[in-house]
């Protein structure tokens, strides 16, 4: 915040942040509702309907979330 004084720029990105406060939430929530969406469908699609062959790598939701934000 003590740097932001002297820079013209962080002033800039920080009064662009406070005035879009609203438009970044809504950013917020749109990559959480696809976040849960693709990690949903990607699970299913990788271990399918038949529980006998399970991959490790899509064991549960959060695994298949981190999947979605790693790539």
């Amino acid at each position: 915040i003590k740097l932001a004084r002297h820079f013209i720029g962080l002033q800039t990105l920080g009064l662009t942040l406070k005035r879009c406060y609203r438009e970044m939430v809504m950013l917020l929530v749109f990559v959480c509702v696809a976040m849960a969406i693709f990690s949903a469908l990607s699970q299913l699609l990788e271990n399918g309907l038949d529980l006998g062959t399970k991959n490790k790598d899509y064991a549960s939701m959060p695994a298949a979330c981190w999947w979605v934000i790693i790539s």
